[in-house]
């Protein structure tokens, strides 16, 4: 069974393996990036030094550094690596559900043979072939969600051996594997909170009918927890201070806490109600007040699914545990990346729920063991279950062949997320890419559009300077720089671009110091070294 999940998760996803890299980070991590390429001296040193992109994430440059070895920078070996590592974590989730829904299971019960095979196999294609799977395995730049799913999978499944009484090494293997997550991507730091929620149910190594919590039966279960918190505590402590070194985290006063909790409750119910129903799914939900707003509709209605699904948690706790374990799950897991901690310009991304929504498949695979249980001796029934579980797969599937055309290349990319709900990061993008093809003037018609939404974008204002440049208006260039500067002062390709244009208008010794100040802020910044040597000699200084 293992086996077959692999290979229809395989099948389904193989058409990405044509897909090109796009302009979204792919260009800044792997194509105008040499320090990654390659897995020797220089190349380790720098992986496991560097945070560019504001991520600490040693383990998967390793893998990058490996497909470069083997493929070089053709796209279809990135894609052929991510879909492996997704196709494996749906076998790994296969027998972790097999597990899981096996110790839930009431004592004395009777399985059949196919009970459980069939709800773990339903469970696993369900997180695998959804449409929200998509953006983490088709876009190259977040192998780290596989990768990192990858091992926390295999943590999660060590760790039900280790509490199993198998031993220490089992115990070991876990706490390798979760630390191999937390180098792959940052979003695993808090699975010892979820490992917690498993000691409670399924099992029951805390609490239960006693309320054994502490005293000398459960002190090891609590101490065995210590070097994972540890290990939590420092990459929560290093991402926090790349993120403000890096200007990638929101500070209070960009962001309040009224408007974290806001974004938070959003968020919760936004990951529930698409994966219900993922449609309408786009690579860019943009952070807008409007989304935020108490009064506005789509507020209400995350909020109203967020307190339905919590209040029936709470309610039948008792009767059915596995529900608040799934919500506990669920909103542990998606801590790191949930308005609290906010960073970036999304409000949302079909890439957090990689590993938060889990527990709702193993929810959905529940509810098929129960329906194939309570339809004992009643062979209609069960075919008609098996007929909804090929459906309701088989739609899956559709949707997700759909949403892997539409990262085929950066132009359907942003396309897609223009016709979803525009967004000043998909007119800026293409901006880019029509610009790289030597368009500047239609290059300047999206970045006014993206300007429009966002008037302070320092990135886009930098955009624009460099395509008034290309077309010869360096005043008006410079213009963009200056905006670009007062919005965000520590940008170094808007010191660039603003020495460039007094470059051009002679004026040398402003331009030497703009290189300058760029080369402070970035200094393996290469064409502001080599511009900076052209005005050196310019004034005499070779």
């Amino acid at each position: 069974m293992p086996v077959l999940v692999f290979a229809v998760t395989l099948g389904v996803f193989l058409p990405a393996v044509d897909n090109g890299f796009v302009n979204w980070d792919d260009d800044k991590n792997l194509l105008d990036n040499p320090h990654y390429r390659g897995l020797g001296p220089a190349e380790l040193h720098w992986m496991w030094t560097n945070h560019l992109t504001g991520h600490y994430i040693p383990i998967t440059w390793m893998s990058f550094g490996f497909d470069y070895l083997a493929w070089g920078e053709e796209p279809f070996g990135y894609h052929l690596t991510n879909l492996i590592l997704h196709a494996s974590n749906a076998a790994l989730f296969y027998l972790l559900a097999l597990r899981l829904l096996r110790t839930s299971q009431s004592k004395g019960s009777v399985e059949e043979d196919w009970e459980l095979p069939l709800a773990a196999a339903f469970a696993a294609l369900f997180f695998a072939l959804h449409p929200l799977r998509v953006e983490s395995v088709v876009w190259v730049t977040e192998r780290r969600d596989v990768l990192s799913g990858l091992f926390a999978l295999l943590a999660t499944l060590a760790y039900l051996r280790a509490a199993g009484h198998h031993g220490r090494k089992y115990y070991l293997a876990c706490l390798t594997c979760f630390v191999l997550a937390v180098l792959s991507k940052e979003i695993a730091l808090t699975l010892p909170a979820v490992f917690f929620v498993l000691d409670v149910f399924p099992l029951r190594r805390l609490g239960g009918a006693r309320g054994r919590w502490i005293g000398r039966p459960v002190w090891k279960i609590w101490l065995e927890k210590v070097p994972y918190f540890l290990v939590s505590l420092a990459s929560g402590a290093a991402t926090w201070v790349i993120g403000v070194r890096e200007g990638t985290a929101a500070s209070l006063a960009e962001v309040g806490w009224l408007s974290r909790i806001q974004i938070s409750i959003y968020g919760l119910g936004f990951y529930v109600l698409k994966t219900l129903a993922p449609f309408g799914l786009s690579p860019m939900y943009s952070l807008a007040k409007w989304k935020i707003n108490p009064a506005g509709r789509s507020f209400v209605l995350f909020a109203l699914i967020a307190l339905v699904f919590t209040t029936a948690a709470i309610v039948y706790r008792r009767e059915y545990p596995a529900l608040i374990a799934v919500l506990l799950v669920y909103g542990v897991l998606l801590l790191p990346v949930i308005g609290i901690t906010q960073n970036g310009r999304q409000i949302v991304a079909d890439r957090y729920s990689y590993l938060a929504c889990l527990g709702w498949a193993l929810l959905a695979g529940a509810v098929v063991q129960t329906c194939w249980r309570r339809w004992s001796g009643r062979a209609i029934r069960r075919w008609m279950l098996l007929g909804m579980v090929i459906i309701a797969l088989g739609e899956l599937s559709v949707l997700t062949s759909r949403q892997i055309q539409v990262w085929r290349d950066s132009e359907t990319l942003w396309t897609h997320v223009i016709s979803v709900e525009p967004a000043p990061v998909a007119y800026q993008n293409l901006g880019m890419m029509v610009a790289g093809r030597g368009d500047f003037y239609g290059a300047m018609a999206y970045y006014r559009e993206a300007l429009r939404f966002d008037p302070e974008d320092a990135e886009v204002h930098t955009n624009m300077g460099a395509a008034l440049l290309a077309t010869g208006k360096a005043d008006e260039a410079m213009l963009h720089f200056g905006q670009a500067l007062r919005h965000k002062p520590n940008f170094a390709n808007a010191h660039y671009g603003l020495a460039y244009s007094f470059s051009l208008q002679g004026r040398i010794g402003e331009a030497i110091e703009e290189y300058r100040a760029a080369l402070r802020l970035k200094p393996d910044y290469e064409a502001a070294h080599r511009e900076l040597n052209k005005a050196l000699a310019r004034v005499g200084k070779p």
